[in-house]
């Protein structure tokens, strides 16, 4: 099965191979049969040198060898594509004059030799339409490289279409050192290159021994109808697996034997203090943390032994540092309880402050112990949503606590969109924008320090702005404070102002997400404006509150 599945891939392989070499022998004869079609179109001024030069037996003239160099150079430029065969190209007019391309390297005698040898086709229907014959050249000598050289060559009679007067004849010579190298490409088998009607043009292999090529792939090359032939040898390919299936085979027998014999003499020897660390395990298991394995001797078991009690011990201290945190986890709950206590306990002193001033008709300290009530309370559930109108009225307190505080007036005016009023929000998310407006902007304790707050629906989105009429901020202080939000970078201890605002925008983006958007600039007031805008469902009409 392991031979079949290999040949299978092997074949399947060797025919992409081949199917590559011959898409590139295709290729190769492509650009040579499209450059000979565009040599000698008429019309052209290459045309009217072949007309010109068609019977010049040698070069009598200048201008003559200017015609000559002409052609020469067409040559060179027409087929330059084909550069990568090394082709051998010339023009043989009807005196049997031969004009090479410039990178021509036959030998001038030889390959007169060969054109009076060879039996030239004369024009006919079939050669003046442009049909390319092939014909064979066998050991050519060259000028350089190698000595000689056997070509096959593209052959193209070039003729008047008015009159079917013959030019000459276009030579295009593929060398066999090109076969030799491509087909040396494809593996170690042998490559077979025939005709269209079966002539053999080149084959590559170091012997041709048709016996040992049981298998044999076939392609063709359908511009010129030539048929590849790829052969190789399937025993060749699964000699070696035999061989080493075979030699596998004998050492897995050898070792399974041995494995088997060496399992019994082993089985004693383990059983029973296998037995005993068995017992062990379930006595530990059952709440005896004392017992332990009796480890005696230096042999595997023994090593067993020690490492199995070592685990009972490190499973024991592992209990009693559970045991130990859970008896810290008790005290720190405990902890927490009475730390929940204290703020209750504070608020209810505050409470009962606030009723004796109101009892007393101090109404307005009562509503400032109120808002701090109201504060501390945001403050102990700062992790939980409130809805947009509690945060607002948050603010009011806030206010009023900081009034108290800096001793100054402050206005502030709260404008929401009914239908949004009841969506959740971060507690005291807005808090710091107003913070902000009081420290920063209201510094200088003006008459007439005012804070505006409008929410409204916008395309899916609440769109909250907080301004003030204070001092405002620089262009750059603002585009450098905006490039930290957008890069959402947290502000260190030492850069603090208007760090409130970085925390606000952090806050935002871990609730709603990326769609979060903080604006900063200047408003009418020549304060400063901050326009926060996150996703929301709802939105509807205003309402203010005062």
């Amino acid at each position: 099965m392991i031979k079949d599945v290999i040949i299978d891939k092997v074949h399947d392989s060797n025919q992409h191979v081949i199917d590559v070499i011959a898409s590139s022998l295709d290729k190769n004869v492509e650009d040579i049969m499209y450059a000979a079609s565009l040599f000698g179109i008429k019309g052209s001024d290459l045309f009217s040198d072949l007309l010109a030069f068609k019977d010049v037996q040698k070069l009598t003239t200048y201008q003559d060898y200017l015609i000559d160099k002409r052609i020469s150079e067409m040559l060179g430029t027409t087929f330059s594509k084909t550069s990568g065969l090394d082709a051998q190209v010339f023009f043989v007019n009807n005196n049997k004059f031969v004009s090479y391309a410039t990178n021509n390297n036959l030998d001038f005698p030889s390959l007169m030799q060969w054109l009076n040898q060879s039996t030239l086709v004369e024009p006919s229907n079939e050669i003046t339409s442009g049909h390319i014959r092939w014909m064979e050249a066998i050991d050519l000598k060259q000028r350089y490289g190698r000595d000689k050289e056997s070509f096959y060559f593209a052959m193209k009679v070039i003729s008047d279409p008015d009159n079917g007067k013959m030019l000459g004849t276009l030579f295009v010579g593929i060398p066999y050192e090109y076969f030799e190298q491509t087909f040396a490409k494809g593996g170690s088998g042998q490559f077979q290159l025939y005709t269209s009607d079966d002539k053999l043009i080149y084959h590559y292999s170091k012997e041709l021994n048709q016996g040992k090529h049981e298998l044999e792939i076939r392609t063709s090359i359908p511009r010129t109808g030539w048929k590849l032939v790829y052969m190789y040898s399937s025993e060749e390919i699964t000699a070696e697996i035999s061989e080493m299936f075979s030699f596998y085979a004998i050492i897995l027998s050898v070792c399974i034997l041995s494995f088997l014999g060496i399992s019994v003499m082993i089985a004693k020897t383990l059983h029973t203090p296998l037995n005993k660390l068995q017992k062990t395990a379930k006595q530990f298991g059952n709440g005896n943390r004392l017992v332990r394995f009796p480890a005696i001797g230096e042999d595997e078991v023994a090593a067993l032994g020690l490492a199995f009690n070592h685990m009972l011990d490190q499973i024991n201290l592992l209990l009693a540092e559970v045991e130990q945190e859970q008896e810290e986890k008790r005290i720190i709950e405990l902890d927490a309880l009475f730390s929940q206590i204290r703020p209750h306990f504070l608020l209810n002193t505050l409470n009962s402050i606030k009723c004796n001033l109101s009892t007393e008709g101090d109404s307005v300290n009562s509503r400032q112990i109120d808002a701090l009530m109201s504060l501390l309370r945001a403050y102990m559930r700062v992790d939980e949503k409130c809805s947009l109108k509690q945060e607002c009225k948050l603010l009011v307190d806030y206010v009023d606590i900081m009034q108290m505080r800096n001793d100054l007036g402050i206005q502030l005016e709260i404008h929401l969109e009914e239908e949004i009023m009841d969506i959740e929000v971060p507690r005291l998310f807005l808090q710091p924008l107003v913070e902000n407006s009081i420290i920063h902007g209201f510094f200088g304790l003006p008459d007439n320090a005012a804070i505006w707050i409008s929410a409204e629906q916008v395309d899916g989105y609440c769109r909250i702005e907080v301004k003030d009429n204070g001092t405002g901020i620089s262009k750059t202080e603002m585009n450098e404070l905006q490039s930290r939000l957008m890069q959402s970078e947290q502000a260190s201890h030492e850069q603090n102002k208007r760090i409130g605002l970085v925390n606000v925008y952090n806050r935002l983006r871990l609730t709603y997400g990326a769609k979060v958007k903080v604006d900063l600039r200047s408003n009418e007031f020549d304060g400063l404006s901050i326009i926060v805008l996150f996703p929301i469902s709802a939105g509807g009409n205003g309402k203010e509150i005062r």
